[in-house]
């Protein structure tokens, strides 16, 4: 096989690395208590150890960011202040990608070439090919043999790691860590806090309700999962049978104060401190508060007011204030505790730092022209992209499309719509609907998505859930069942042959039950079944039809589109966008990771 990019692309989305029937996605999900071994195991037979604290290569500082929302966020700030702040060389791994895989793997910001790519894929993949399992037993007793290559994601964050402790050109100084899934059994919770002469930088953003069938169904359960980031000795304490979130509660419910309160305690408290974004619900930072105490960590809630309230920080939002307020605490701490001799940047340096980072995806603008016969200039498309999944970070970006696109020059507002149907779309659908901003609404199907067991249809507890979600403030209770009630619509209608057409339903159902009616309003359609290429088409036609019926259009105004529900939607739209990231040139020590 050519040892190309483009064929460690397409291995990587290959069965080699993808589950791709029920019951390979079963025996994946199996495995997923065993992933730190199993990644230990990876690593063993690439002739790794990464808390061998003897091994130079392996960069002095490591952040590691947890949480349901802005923890990709959370790291691009904490990888701007490294790099602009500090002058510190990076290497950040994150998930998922929106147009480009390589993406994921960045070095001083920016996305490693297509060469070091497939060195990295092939120099990996072939030692793990190449290892004799005779001479080992890893496997757990009620589990099959460790596949001799792993998953996906797996794949990736191996491939991450080797790139940063290789990197020769530039030497990687700070390694940045996002979680992929909850944070307890993720394939990067792999390095320890106590390793002599290195760091672990760990923090948790805002925990929301996400990926509940695997995380579980309540934010304490979700929070257990993420505060798996301040355990030490991992390997002895986060395994297949640890008795899992239903040990930890007994442990949590019998909790007594005397347990923390001796001054030994407490002194071995104070040897590492973990943080958390103040947003947090009471009950979320409860149990993070006991789990870092467990830990013998002191646990710094960050409150937004961290951060000066003049600072400009590069992510547009309100909400990313927060995010930037977590960042600017870990990197302080960071360099003040454990870097004490690297100079501090000036406040213009670090003002300069939150300025330029650069998050895509995340209240994220670019723009399209399309001709017009009636007027001189061009009229712009602008297309505003924010990868919200989830019913808060759902209202921020409302918030945030609001802000920028509701002046007199936006003559039209269009949203181009898709979430995994593994989400409950519905009050997510519902916030969308109720901003009343939207004259157009597509339901696109994007163009990569994770595969699942589960299929495309709305679940039926779904159906009674309050589509109003909690962080709106408002105390109003509705479900799908009364939309469908008050119209005499069957429920069971709604779920179509297709999920897009589904998603298309709801948002018709929202439509019939306000009988909503702007006549002040260009258009007001809802489409379905087509990809975002053929939206964006289409809304360009809108425009054009629409200069013809009507009086010339203002050089000056604009049609403004939010893409949003998931982050491969943008990432598709984007991609039809021509928008695309230069990468960085850099070098690895290949030879050295061949002679392991």
């Amino acid at each position: 096989m050519q040892e190309s990019y483009n064929e460690a692309v397409a291995s990587l989305l290959s069965p080699l690395h993808q589950a791709t029937s029920v019951n390979e996605l079963r025996v994946a999900a199996d495995r997923r208590t065993n992933t730190l071994q199993d990644m230990h195991a990876y690593l063993h037979r690439l002739g790794l150890d990464v808390n061998n604290p003897s091994d130079q290569r392996i960069p002095k500082l490591i952040f590691h960011v947890t949480g349901t929302k802005g923890k990709g966020s959370t790291i691009a700030f904490c990888e701007s202040i490294m790099r602009h702040g500090y002058n510190l060389n990076t290497g950040m791994f994150t998930s998922p990608h929106l147009v480009c895989i390589r993406e994921r793997i960045r070095v001083n910001g920016l996305p490693i070439s297509e060469e070091v790519f497939a060195e990295a894929y092939w120099t990996v993949r072939k030692k793990l090919e190449s290892f004799d399992e005779s001479i080992v037993d890893e496997n757990s007793n009620d589990l099959p043999a460790l596949p001799k290559v792993p998953g996906y994601f797996r794949m990736l964050a191996l491939m991450a790691i080797m790139v940063f402790i290789n990197c020769e050109s530039p030497k990687i100084d700070v390694m940045l860590l996002e979680v992929g899934m909850g944070g307890r059994y993720d394939s990067t919770n792999l390095f320890e806090p106590c390793i002599q002469g290195r760091s672990l930088i760990r923090g948790v953003t805002l925990i929301d309700y996400d990926h509940m069938r695997v995380l579980g169904s309540t934010l304490e359960n979700i929070a257990w999962e993420k505060g798996g980031i301040f355990c030490s000795n991992k390997l002895s304490t986060i395994f297949r049978c640890d008795g899992g979130y239903n040990a930890f509660v007994r442990k949590y419910t019998d909790l007594t104060e005397h347990e923390y309160t001796d001054s030994e305690n407490m002194q071995k408290i104070s040897q590492f401190k973990v943080f958390v974004s103040g947003n947090n619900t009471q009950e979320v930072l409860n149990v993070l508060s006991y789990i870092a105490k467990c830990e013998r960590c002191q646990l710094q809630v960050v409150n937004d007011s961290y951060l000066d309230t003049h600072s400009e920080v590069g992510l547009k939002g309100q909400h990313q204030r927060s995010n930037a307020a977590l960042a600017f605490a870990m990197c302080q701490y960071a360099i003040g505790k454990h870097m004490p001799l690297t100079p501090t940047p000036s406040a213009d340096q670090m003002q300069y730092a939150l300025a330029r980072t650069f998050w895509p995806g995340r209240c994220h603008t670019v723009s399209l022209v399309t001709p017009s016969k009636q007027i001189e200039k061009e009229t712009s498309i602008r297309i505003r992209c924010d990868g919200a999944h989830t019913p808060i970070s759902i209202d921020a970006c409302i918030d945030w499309f609001k802000s920028v696109a509701s002046g007199k020059e936006t003559i039209c507002k269009a949203l181009i719509f898709n979430c995994s149907h593994e989400r409950n779309p519905l009050p997510l659908l519902y916030s969308l609907h109720q901003s009343k901003m939207f004259d157009l609404a597509y339901f696109c199907h994007a163009d990569f998505e994770r595969p699942s067991v589960l299929t495309k249809r709305l679940d039926e507890q779904w159906y009674t859930q309050n589509l109003v979600s909690n962080s709106s403030g408002q105390s109003d209770t509705l479900t799908l069942k009364d939309v469908c009630t008050d119209l005499k619509t069957r429920i069971c209608d709604v779920s179509a042959s297709t999920w897009q057409e589904t998603l298309s339903n709801v948002w018709c159902l929202f439509n019939q039950h306000e009988s909503y009616q702007d006549s002040k309003k260009m258009w007001n359609k809802c489409k379905f079944g087509m990809n975002v290429k053929s939206a964006l088409q289409e809304i360009r036609n809108e425009v054009a039809s629409k200069e013809t019926e009507q009086e010339k259009i203002n050089s000056n105004q604009y049609v403004d589109i939010c893409v949003t529900g998931s982050l491969y939607i943008v990432g598709s739209v984007l991609e039809a966008a021509g928008w695309k990231e230069q990468s960085v040139d850099c070098k690895m020590a290949i030879s050295a990771i061949q002679d392991l």
